[in-house]
């Protein structure tokens, strides 16, 4: 009995959860508060592209080039495509998107680098 009251209650719940990858594919979520700064998803959500803020023009930004794989509705691995560096690791970064309210996306980058710093929240701009 306590097995389906359980069920009962958390069905709703996930019937709810949003598909992340279906609201951030084909969209370039940019920092709050930056004008180039962010990442952008292909329209199927399996390639991304990182942008950073140190040009003043966003056209002439040079993308960092990753590969998107979704290890559930709202948690994306992104790994560096192109080997930089061949005797080092590619980069790796965990995004775990935790909200949705109107154009702003929250977002928890989870840390998996060397040593032990904090996850961190990020809060971006779907445009």
């Amino acid at each position: 009995m306590k097995k389906i009251l359980l069920i009962a209650l958390l069905l709703p719940s996930l019937a709810l959860a949003t598909d992340f990858k279906q609201v951030v594919s084909g969209k370039k979520l940019t920092f709050v508060g930056a004008t180039c700064a962010g990442v952008s998803f292909s329209k199927d959500g399996s390639i991304a592209n990182m942008y950073d803020e140190q040009v003043s023009n966003c056209e002439l930004n040079t993308p960092f080039l990753l590969r998107v794989r979704w290890l559930n509705v709202n948690t994306a691995m992104l790994v560096e495509k192109v080997q930089q560096n061949k005797s080092a690791p590619p980069r790796v970064f965990v995004m775990q998107f935790q909200s949705l309210n109107g154009n702003k996306i929250t977002v928890k980058d989870v840390w998996v680098g060397w040593g032990n710093h904090p996850d961190q929240i990020q809060k971006y701009t779907i445009k």
